[in-house]
């Protein structure tokens, strides 16, 4: 699948209180199904339209309890963590400032290239 339940039905993921979200773990909301006494509010057709899209989703996870876990960094293609790739994700979106060269490499004096 690889996206998470708030990208996929952000409005059910909304109704659940987050003080309930961040301390169920996933294997303690599948049991049961609790994960559906979680969610609260008033049903509108489009949330019961994700609440079943949910539904379908979730009936199909089958736990194994005796494989581990396994954590997935999503900014690298091999999903390993690095610091580089943290690193560089600090900066997605920044604007570069290309003539960076003329002022620090100009013969004005330091503190005319400063100001700049």
């Amino acid at each position: 699948m690889g996206q998470s339940i708030e990208d996929l039905t952000p409005l059910i993921s909304s109704m659940v209180p987050r003080r309930t979200a961040n301390k169920r773990t996933v294997s303690e909301a599948l049991a049961e199904m609790r994960w559906i006494r979680d969610i609260h509010g008033v049903a509108s057709p489009v949330i019961i339209s994700e609440f079943l899209k949910l539904w379908d989703l979730i009936s199909e996870v089958i736990l194994q309890q005796e494989t581990p876990d396994k954590h997935i960094w999503r900014l690298t293609t091999a999903g390993q963590y690095t610091a580089k790739s943290a690193y560089e994700a600090l900066f997605q979106g920044s604007v570069q400032f290309g003539p960076w060269e003329r002022i620090w490499k100009t013969w004005a004096p330091g503190k005319c290239r400063f100001f700049m």
